[in-house]
């Protein structure tokens, strides 16, 4: 057998040998192409440990780099990580795979409800080479680092949440707050807490009651904390954790659809009260304004009616003062006109001619005073001078109507 492989390489020429050398290399290097060089991608980080010197090298600059046979580790820079159980929203790194498995996590509230939190959150690997390499030192992997680290973080923040609020108030009033919690203790760490018994009103049933409650310990109005967050030990960032869903355990939605028609009833109720005391209010003052509308239009009523009444009064006054000047002239007159008459008399008229003068002057005296119209309304003052002449005027009108007749 030695003899034949001794003949054998006899007959190999050199050229020969160099070929099969030649591709013995090639097929190694075809074997081993993929830990010879490594390519960088603009969002990775690549951590590479030299197969001869076991040295760990972190690679960040995006390019090809040299492996030397070394093991290769890829870590994505920036990954959004999913609690959540949905098909459409995994971890995998192909996106077209769908996720089987429900990844949410459980809550449990003060008030004994439970619920299943889907929600997703932004991690970003640090920056610095030495945070890099202890992630990889404890971790290996970007999976590990997503489940065995961001996974826990989330959902101890999650657990330390639920005491702080109901199942009702975490559905309505404190949605918000469930939110900024979860985020805030994974972030920060987990807050320092405290109970506390604290009287509340029951709205449905209206009457106070006692309660123990769960609240966070502050200092200069800041949260006190148990602990730093692994988040922040191992300088990885989270942001824009978002919350997409809680599915509640069949008895608390029974639950809260009940307290929260409860809660309707009740501020059904009080608004109708409100809006019952409101319409009396109403109408109360719409009665004062009506009793102070027709007060005032009686007002105006009597005013209206003081105000003609003075009107009439001043206009028979004038009237009477008008009738006076105009008796006082036909006094005159006649006084002038028995004057001159007396003086004819006194200078040596006859009996006959005094008669005929008297006669005249009486005629002429009551044809003055039937042309004098006297006032409809007559309003006798305190003057003794003006009622007699009035008097007299009357005298005379009622000797005119006796001569008429």
């Amino acid at each position: 057998m030695f003899d034949k492989l001794k003949s054998l390489f006899k007959n190999l020429t050199t050229g020969r040998i160099l070929l099969i050398g030649f591709g013995v290399l090639v097929l190694i290097f075809l074997i081993f192409s993929g830990s010879v060089v490594e390519n960088v991608d603009n969002s990775e980080i690549v951590i590479i440990q030299s197969a001869f010197s076991g040295k760990v090298s972190v690679y960040t600059t995006p390019g090809p780099v040299a492996q030397n046979f070394g093991t290769a580790t890829h870590y994505k820079k920036s990954n959004q990580f999913w609690f959540s159980n949905k098909s459409d929203e995994n971890n995998k790194n192909n996106e077209r795979e769908k996720q089987t498995e429900d990844n949410s996590i459980k809550i449990r509230f003060n008030d004994g409800g439970h619920g299943n939190i889907s929600g997703s959150v932004r991690w970003y690997m640090p920056q610095d080479e030495k945070a890099i390499l202890k992630l990889h030192t404890d971790f290996g992997s970007q999976m590990a680092i997503e489940q065995q680290l961001i996974r826990q973080v989330v959902t101890k923040a999650v657990y330390m949440t639920g005491p702080l609020m109901s199942s009702k108030e975490s559905s309505a009033e404190k949605r918000n707050d469930l939110l900024s919690y979860i985020e805030d203790q994974s972030i920060n760490g987990v807050y320092r807490t405290k109970q506390e018994d604290i009287k509340v009103h029951d709205d449905l049933m209206n009457t106070d009651k006692t309660v123990t409650v769960v609240k966070i310990v502050e200092k200069a109005n800041q949260p006190l904390r148990q602990e730093l967050s692994a988040i922040k030990q191992y300088n990885i960032s989270l942001q824009g954790l978002a919350i997409n869903s809680i599915e509640y355990d069949e008895e608390v939605e029974k639950q809260i659809k009940v307290q929260q028609q409860a809660y309707m009833q009740v501020q059904t109720a009080i608004a109708n009260s409100k809006k019952a005391e409101q319409d009396a209010i109403t109408t109360e003052l719409q009665g004062k304004a009506a009793a102070a509308k027709a007060k005032w239009e009686q007002e105006v009523i009597k005013a209206q009616a003081i105000t003609q009444a003075q009107q009439q009064k001043e206009v028979a006054e004038l009237d009477a003062q008008t009738a006076i000047l105009a008796a006082q002239k036909v006094k005159t007159d006649a006084d002038a006109q028995s004057y001159a008459n007396s003086k004819l008399v006194s200078a040596g008229l006859t009996p006959q001619e005094r008669a005929q003068f008297e006669k005249e002057t009486k005629i002429g005296v009551a044809e003055a005073l039937s042309k004098i119209v006297l006032p409809s309304t007559y309003m006798a003052g305190g003057n003794n001078k003006e009622a007699s002449l009035l008097e007299s005027i009357l005298g005379v009108k009622l000797l005119e109507k006796e001569k008429s007749k």
